[in-house]
C-alpha cells in the first residue's frame, strides 16, 4: 500500500472516530477512541514527513484530495481533525459537587463486654442502698420417736448490702460540629457516652474493689456471698480444665446447669487450640452461639489471662456460674446534661452522663472462681498433657 492510500485510510478512520465520539457515553470506549486517535495522528505525521522528503527529491508534491479547495472548508476540516484527537471522557466527572454521607461509621468491634446487659438488674429508682438476702442452707430433718419434739431445721441466711455508686462519663464537641446539617454528631456523642458508662460498669462487675463508691466485683475478696467458696487453682489450660470447672461448681447433689463461663479472649483461644492425639480439636467453639461444648461463654477483657505466662500466681482469671447470681440495682435513670457555659469562649459544648447504680454477688457460692496456681496443685499431678490422650 502506498503512502497516499494509507493517508486516506487514516483520514477516513479519524472521521469515523469523530462521528462515534459524538454519540458515545461509555467512558472506557471513549478512552479507547482517544488512544487510537493518538496512534493514527502519530502515524499520519510520520507519513507526512516521508512525503516531504520525497518532495525534496524532485518528486511531485503531495496533493491530498479534498471535496473542495475552498479555504473555509479546509479550515473547518482541520478543526474537526483536532477535535477528533481530543476525545471527551465524561462531562459529568468534572467539577462534581461535594456530598457528605449522613451516617457515621462506628467502631467495628465490641467496646464493652455483654456481661453488663446479662446480669440481673433491679429497678430501684430513688433508692440509696439495697440489701439482698440469700439462703446458705435449708437444714436437714431428723428422725424422732413418737411423742418427741420435732428437731429444728431452720434455714441459714446471709445478706449483702449494695450501696449507691456514681458513674459518670464526659464528652466535648465544637459548636460547629453540632450544627452540621448532614450528620447528627450529637446523637453519636450520646451513644458514645452511653457506651462509656457500660464499659466502666462491665469492668466493675469483674474487678470492683468493694470499697466506698465502687462495685463489689466477682473477683473481689469482699464478696461476702463467695467467702465460703474455695477457688479452683489451675496452672495452665489443658485437656482437663473445662471438666474441672464444670464439675467443680455447685453442691454434691447435682451438676448445675444454666452457668456461664466468663473469661478473656486469650483463654478462649487457648481452649479452642487444644487438640486430641489424632489432630482433631478437643472442644467445639461456636462463636455465633457463643458456646464452648454447648456451655455459654462471655468474653470480658478485664479478666486476666490464665494462659499468659506473665500472669502472676494467685490472680483470678476465670469465673463460672449463673449470671443471675450477680445483681445490679439501678438507683437512677441515666441523666445526660449539656452545657454551653464551661468553655463558652472556645465554642465548646460539653455533655455529661450520670447514673447511680451498684453491684454485688447475691447468690451463695454463686460463682466458681478460677485462679492461676503458683505451683501445680497435687490434684493435677499425673494428668495427661495438653493434647487429649
Amino acid at each position: 500500500m502506498n503512502l497516499i492510500s494509507r493517508m486516506k485510510e487514516i483520514d477516513a478512520r479519524l472521521a469515523e472516530i469523530r462521528t462515534a465520539v459524538g454519540a458515545e457515553t461509555d467512558v472506557e470506549k471513549l478512552k479507547g477512541y482517544e488512544t487510537e486517535c493518538d496512534k493514527l495522528q502519530e502515524e499520519r505525521m510520520q507519513i507526512q514527513a516521508k512525503l516531504n522528503i520525497m518532495s525534496k527529491s524532485e518528486i511531485k508534491p503531495l496533493v491530498v484530495e479534498t471535496k473542495s479547495n475552498n479555504t473555509e472548508e479546509l479550515e473547518t476540516r482541520g478543526k474537526a481533525l483536532k477535535e477528533a484527537r481530543a476525545v471527551m471522557v465524561s462531562s459529568e466527572e468534572i467539577l462534581l459537587p461535594t456530598h457528605t454521607n449522613s451516617t457515621i461509621a462506628g467502631v467495628p468491634f465490641a467496646e464493652y463486654s455483654e456481661i453488663v446487659d446479662k446480669v440481673h438488674t433491679v429497678n430501684l429508682l430513688g433508692g440509696e442502698t439495697y440489701t439482698k438476702s440469700y439462703v446458705k442452707s435449708s437444714g436437714e430433718a431428723e428422725l424422732v420417736e413418737e411423742g418427741k419434739a420435732a428437731t429444728e431445721s431452720d434455714p441459714t441466711f446471709g445478706y449483702v448490702t449494695i450501696s449507691k455508686v456514681k458513674v459518670t462519663a464526659y464528652a466535648e464537641i465544637t459548636e460547629e460540629i453540632e450544627k452540621l446539617p448532614a450528620i447528627n454528631y450529637q446523637a453519636e456523642v450520646l451513644k458514645s457516652v452511653n457506651k462509656a458508662l457500660k464499659k466502666k460498669i462491665s469492668k466493675q462487675i469483674i474487678n470492683g474493689a468493694g470499697t466506698a463508691n465502687s462495685f463489689t466485683g466477682i473477683f473481689s475478696d469482699k464478696a461476702d456471698a463467695l467467702k465460703d467458696s474455695e477457688a479452683l487453682e489451675i496452672k495452665e489450660i489443658d485437656n482437663t480444665t473445662l471438666r474441672k470447672i464444670v464439675f467443680g461448681y455447685g453442691g454434691d447433689e447435682a451438676v448445675e446447669g444454666g452457668c456461664v463461663l466468663i473469661l478473656s479472649k486469650a483463654d478462649l483461644s487457648a481452649f479452642a487450640n487444644l487438640t486430641k492425639k489424632n489432630g482433631d480439636y478437643l472442644h467445639r467453639i461456636n462463636t455465633q452461639a457463643k458456646t464452648i461444648d454447648n456451655i455459654p461463654y462471655i468474653i470480658n477483657s478485664n479478666c486476666a489471662s490464665l494462659s499468659n505466662p506473665s500472669t502472676k500466681g494467685g490472680t483470678y482469671c476465670i469465673a463460672y456460674g449463673p449470671l443471675q447470681n450477680y445483681e445490679v440495682p439501678i438507683f437512677s435513670s441515666v441523666e445526660v446534661t449539656k452545657s454551653n457555659d464551661y468553655k463558652f469562649k472556645d465554642g465548646i459544648i460539653c455533655y455529661k452522663a450520670t447514673v447511680f447504680t451498684g453491684g454485688n454477688v447475691v447468690g451463695y457460692k454463686g460463682f466458681l472462681r478460677i485462679k492461676k496456681a503458683t505451683d501445680t496443685p497435687a490434684s493435677n499431678q499425673g494428668t495427661p498433657d495438653k493434647n487429649e490422650g
